[in-house]
């Protein structure tokens, strides 16, 4: 309600469970199987690690925690063992789905690797339990500064979850909001979104630049899942995937972006048009699209609905993209007020100069009808990108359409 009402950005952490679980005393025995034991465990589980609130909330972003630092190789004691994949999900982070089975955490980032107590495994015994170790003084986790002795002001410590990436992820936020307010552009490009899209527009942005990346495979072989049902149980336990800082702020001459923002009146639709680079048409190679839609929802507290509008873009043209969708289970992305979709492969695109991709946003009622007059803000993102053998003129073909169709519609004005 306070995002929605105030037209505010809040990162929030997902929250973390560190109470003890338990394996089979089999794997105890060896890292490798700990580790995949761990793993499924934590998957049988996930109903009672949900997402804490307020990391449930509609309109906030929602981080989890990723099995990940910066300390590097460090030397541990044979009384603990690391026992978590690396880059993988943390087994102390919660896990979706959120409200209605909407998408959350929205994405993750590094929160600290996490050591876990090595059990001793007694005669007979069919399971032992895991529980964290105490890792403060010598790490790994995220080194913070913390309460020193006799009032020193140098002290840090270790530390690890969700509450650290998302201060991570607030730091990045704050990046984007600098350089979208700074308005570096070329002079004939067309202006960035008004301020007021700007806390849409870095939440957007931050999802945009998340994927699963090789975390699909790797569960699927681990956990056995395959399956219709299959993309909806690691959508609850993903997200949208991980933060991928090279991705922030920045395009590439392999990948143009862009941006909007509008409001919207229930029962409109706005179309946009994302020039299709020449370089792409006829290839058989690889290439994405991503569309990611931001929206400020207007909520119903005494409903268990609790989303009164919804705004969405239409199915993408997987045809007219050459690929297939990727990541995130089609119906759980528009639960929410964040929908974020990918669509990659390698067939052959077949366009003539001057065509655009579609994207359709509409706004529907939801818990109760939107009010004649009422719009919903929301900010729209936009990217098509190929391998850098295959293109690296995507950002300048793309520029120059938009640059072109910029000064048709000067000259057109009354």
């Amino acid at each position: 309600w306070l995002a929605h009402s105030y037209n505010l950005l809040f990162v929030v952490s997902a929250g973390n469970h560190t109470d003890e679980f338990t394996i089979p005393a089999d794997a105890a025995h060896d890292t490798d199987a700990a580790r995949l034991a761990a793993m499924r465990v934590g998957f049988e589980t996930a109903l009672l690690r949900g997402i804490l609130p307020p990391g449930d909330a509609l309109n906030a972003l929602t981080v989890g925690a990723t099995h990940s630092d910066g300390l590097g190789e460090i030397a541990v004691p044979d009384t603990v063992w690391d026992i978590t994949n690396p880059d993988a999900p943390a087994h102390y982070g919660s896990v979706g789905p959120g409200v209605d089975r909407s998408v959350k955490p929205d994405l993750h980032h590094s929160g600290g690797r996490a050591l876990y107590t090595r059990p001793i495994v007694l005669p007979g015994q069919t399971d032992v339990a895991v529980g964290l170790a105490r890792t403060a003084a010598t790490g790994p986790g995220l080194q913070v500064a913390a309460p020193g002795r006799g009032g020193a002001t140098n002290s840090t410590v270790f530390t690890n979850g969700t509450s650290n990436a998302t201060a991570l992820v607030t730091r990045e936020a704050s990046r984007l909001f600098d350089l979208l307010e700074s308005d570096n552009r070329d002079p004939e490009d067309a202006p960035l979104p008004d301020p007021q899209y700007h806390p849409l527009l870095v939440r957007a942005l931050l999802a945009h630049a998340s994927s699963w990346g090789a975390w699909e495979n790797s569960l699927r072989n681990d956990l056995g899942l395959n399956g219709q049902d299959a993309r909806r149980q690691l959508t609850a336990l993903l997200g949208y995937g991980r933060l991928d800082l090279s991705r922030l702020g920045e395009a590439a001459s392999n990948r143009a972006v862009l941006v909007a923002g509008g409001q919207i009146a229930r029962n409109e639709r706005h179309t946009y048009g994302f020039p299709l680079p020449p370089s792409l048409r006829a290839k058989a190679e690889w290439h994405r699209f991503t569309i990611t839609l931001a929206f400020m929802a207007p909520t119903v507290g005494q409903l268990t609905r609790y989303r009164s509008a919804k705004v969405y873009f239409s199915t993408p043209d997987t045809s007219l993209a050459g690929g297939e969708r990727s990541d995130a289970e089609h119906n759980a992305v528009r639960r929410g007020s964040l929908q974020h979709e990918i669509v990659q492969g390698s067939r052959a695109m077949s366009f003539v100069d001057g065509d655009s991709f579609p994207i359709h946003v509409e706004c529907m009622d939801d818990a109760q009808r939107l009010r004649a007059g009422n719009t919903i803000r929301y900010a729209l993102v936009v990217s098509a990108e190929t391998a850098e053998q295959t293109s690296n003129t995507i950002h300048e073909e793309v520029r120059d359409r938009l640059r072109a169709r910029a000064r048709v519609q000067g000259r057109i004005r009354p």
